[in-house]
């Protein structure tokens, strides 16, 4: 620990910042020699170079930041051109040599961080507007996050909230901290922050237009093509980080309501901030196993309201005239090329050449066409494939009909064919190998941290294990429009009254009561507004990314509704780990039920973007926690999850090592 608090300090007077000060610096002032000693933090405006220089810490953490959590998950696979580096990773056998086992490239992030921190003046003003305080606050999400990644991947870690800077203070550097003290110390200063500040003054900071985007130069390998980012986005919001805070802690009522305050923020701003893209037209690909077309045969349906496609999440910075990408709400980006800042290894162990001159684009590209290689090291593991080409796909048929006081009513039906986002994101395979599958989210440049999905998954895990899984299994059907919440409890159920079956009525008057009442608020007046769907219902269950007809329309009811399916899963369950099968579906078992499949939704909608592990571990440590059928549960369950990447996986041996 002292040798790596040594390397960090040598480094903290001189910070350099010609990486992400580069891409920044759009108006042709960005001097790339200059280097920020010691910044004026007690003036208005030379500290934003020092923030500058925190995201050029960020970029060096990226590569680890993503392989750490997504070779140690269970959804990618090293192929055999994989480096020794890689498959430690996945087996769980990190060696002393191990390049993405680096603790310092957290500590980097977090002692630029307590830099700022302790010497920033917070007292600045123009006028009565404080200048200084929302990249003050951007500076505390930032430690706040680095410290969240690195007690996942290392457990117990050293704490500290001061700048080191003197050999005394490092000598004093010995002792680990337990892992949730750290959360618990990091969340209560953001939280004292927020208490402290208005909704207005916790924001991102936009240094320039906050919904201008700039280029950071031309592709290499086709110099048609320019590569955009928004600073804002280079920020992470304080509630999404306190959110997750709580959320691993396990306080899931204030996790539940961090997230709740950042959506109705963004809904505040602009309804269409809460849009979630929710196109996903399957379309038939030469190599894929994917049974086309899916059988509808009710031609007067269609599974989309032609919004954007799901996989236009990971194009809208890349290319000209793209609108503001409101799905996307944090990402680490990556400069053109080597010249104009740091570049990622992350295309090149996918099979993309990134950062090269020969544009080779193939015909099945679907997100931007970058130039391929056969040279790739990371492809999706067996258990992900099998999960994205067997999956449940919903649509509605007209083989089941229901009649409803002299009206038709068609009923959805399933087909177990697939989810349409592994369609979108993965090209090239063949029936005899996965070795040249090409996974073309890394292949954009930028590894994203965040977007709107993440948050509204975050939430619904966090109201679960609340004591709301309908209203988890709601996020995943119908998504979080208040008028359409209205809609379900309207038709509650009632025994030879009501229409349709039992099985569609799934919101119950205690969660009704907990969203009039609680601090998730979502149907007092004045923030329904926010979260109200128009007739085109732009805020849809995130399970219609990729799955079908989920939700109910005007005049069909879909198969995927939340007693079959939850129960489908509790018989699972009961099977996999011989919980005692024939009992009466309890509590608990609904709850650890949509859990699970929260646990699927997070592979289908964030496979390949770095999170994997982190979310895995995350629940298995509140499967633990809840004891519900056993303190150990969690560990089993965590265990089965990684036994193809190596045996005996639980909580408390998952650790890398710590240098």
């Amino acid at each position: 620990m002292k040798k790596i608090i040594y390397s960090i300090i040598a480094g903290l007077g001189l910070v350099s910042i010609t990486s992400c000060s580069g891409m920044l610096d759009t108006d042709g002032s960005s001097d790339s020699s200059r280097m920020v000693v010691d910044p004026a933090l007690n003036q208005k405006s030379d500290s934003v170079s020092f923030a500058y220089g925190v995201m050029e810490a960020m970029q060096q953490l990226a590569d680890q930041y993503f392989l750490q959590n997504e070779m140690r998950g269970d959804l990618s696979a090293p192929t055999a051109k994989a480096t020794t580096h890689l498959k430690e990773l996945s087996s769980f056998s990190v060696g002393e040599e191990n390049k993405y086992d680096s603790v310092y490239l957290y500590y980097k992030v977090i002692n630029n961080c307590n830099y700022y921190l302790a010497h920033r003046d917070t007292a600045l003003y123009t006028g009565s507007d404080n200048v200084v305080i929302n990249e003050y606050i951007a500076m505390a999400s930032f430690r706040a996050w680095a410290y969240l990644q690195l007690t996942t991947q290392y457990g117990d870690v050293p704490y500290v909230t001061e700048p080191v800077s003197t050999v005394s203070q490092i000598n004093a550097l010995t002792a680990n901290t337990d892992k949730m003290s750290v959360l618990a110390s990091q969340a209560d200063y953001l939280q004292a922050l927020k208490n402290r500040y208005n909704e207005d003054q916790i924001q991102v900071p936009s240094f320039r237009d906050p919904n201008q985007y700039y280029s950071v130069g031309r592709l290499n390998w086709n110099t048609s093509i320019n590569k955009f980012f928004n600073p804002k986005h280079c920020f992470i919001p304080l509630n999404v980080v306190l959110g997750d805070l709580y959320l691993e802690m396990g306080r899931y009522l204030e996790a539940a309501t961090c997230y709740y305050q950042f959506l109705r923020y963004r809904g505040k701003v602009n309804p269409s901030y809460l849009w979630v893209n929710n196109s996903n037209t399957r379309q038939p690909q030469d190599g894929y196993t994917y049974e086309w077309p899916i059988p509808n045969t009710n031609t007067d349906i269609t599974l989309t309201n032609g919004r954007d496609k799901w996989d236009q999440i990971f194009i809208n910075q890349s290319l000209n005239n793209m609108p503001d990408p409101w799905e996307v709400i944090s990402y680490i980006p990556s400069a053109v090329n080597y010249l104009r800042g740091r570049i990622y290894e992350l295309p090149e162990l996918f099979g993309y050449d990134y950062y090269g001159t020969t544009g080779n684009r193939v015909s099945n590209y679907r997100i931007w066409g970058c130039p391929q290689t056969t040279e790739i090291q990371i492809a999706p593991s067996a258990t992900y494939k099998e999960m994205s080409e067997h999956a449940p796909y919903y649509y509605i048929t007209k083989d089941q009909q229901e009649f409803v006081t002299g009206s038709k009513v068609f009923v959805g039906d399933k087909k177990n064919i697939g989810d349409g986002r592994a369609n979108m994101i993965s090209a090239g395979r063949t029936a005899a190998t996965s070795s040249n599958v090409y996974v073309q989210k890394p292949s954009t440049g930028y590894v994203y941290l965040y977007r709107l999905s993440t948050v509204f998954l975050r939430l619904a895990e966090a109201l679960n294990r609340a004591g709301y899984p309908d209203l988890a299994f709601y996020i995943l059907k119908t998504g979080f429009g208040s008028n359409d919440i209205g809609k379900y409890l309207a038709r509650k159920y009632e025994a030879g009254v009501s229409p349709f079956p039992e099985k569609y009525y799934f919101i119950s008057e205690k969660s009704y009561k907990f969203l009039h009442e609680s601090s998730v608020s979502m149907l007092v007046e004045a923030d329904s507004v926010y979260f109200l769907n128009s007739a085109s219902k732009h805020m849809v269950g995130i399970h219609f990314h990729g799955a079908g007809a989920v939700d109910d329309g005007p005049t069909w009811m879909s198969a995927y509704n939340y007693k079959d399916v939850v129960e489908e899963r509790i018989e699972k369950i009961r099977g996999e780990f011989g919980l005692p099968a024939g009992a009466a579906y309890s509590e608990e078992e609904y709850i650890n039920a949509v859990e699970d499949l929260l646990c699927d939704e997070y592979a289908m909608e964030f496979a390949f973007e770095g999170t994997r592990f982190s979310d895995l571990l995350r629940i298995a440590r509140h499967k633990n926690m809840a004891g519900s059928f056993g303190g150990t549960f969690g560990d089993i369950w965590l265990s089965k999850k990684l036994e193809n990447n190596a045996a005996g996986i639980t909580t408390q041996n998952c650790y890398l090592p710590f240098k």
